[in-house]
C-alpha cells in the first residue's frame, strides 16, 4: 500500500515502526505521539477558501482487499464526506 499511494509521510508511532521494514530512506515518518512537530501549529482547521481546498480535493485513500486479493485504493474526494 505505501508503494501505491507514494505518501509523503508516514504517521506511526514508534513501537509500529518494524511493521515496515521497507521503508524508503527519503519518507518523513511522524511520530504520533511526538507532539513537538504540533507545538507551533494552529490548533483549528484553516478555512477552505484560505487554503483552496474544494470539494474535489482528495481526502482520504482507503484500501481494500480487491477480488484479486492484491489491495486496491478507492480515493474518496471531500464531497464525498460534505452534508452541504
Amino acid at each position: 500500500m505505501l508503494e501505491d499511494s507514494a505518501p509523503v509521510a508516514l504517521l506511526t508511532e514508534k513501537h509500529l515502526l518494524h511493521l515496515f521494514p521497507q521503508l524508503d530512506s527519503t519518507l518523513a515518518i511522524v511520530f504520533l505521539h511526538d507532539t513537538a512537530p504540533w507545538l507551533d501549529q494552529p490548533r483549528t482547521n484553516p478555512a477552505p477558501q484560505t487554503i483552496g481546498l474544494t470539494s474535489q480535493h482528495l481526502a482520504y485513500v482507503i484500501y481494500t482487499s480487491g477480488s484479486t486479493g492484491m489491495p486496491k485504493g478507492v480515493m474518496v474526494q471531500h464531497r464525498g464526506l460534505s452534508i452541504t
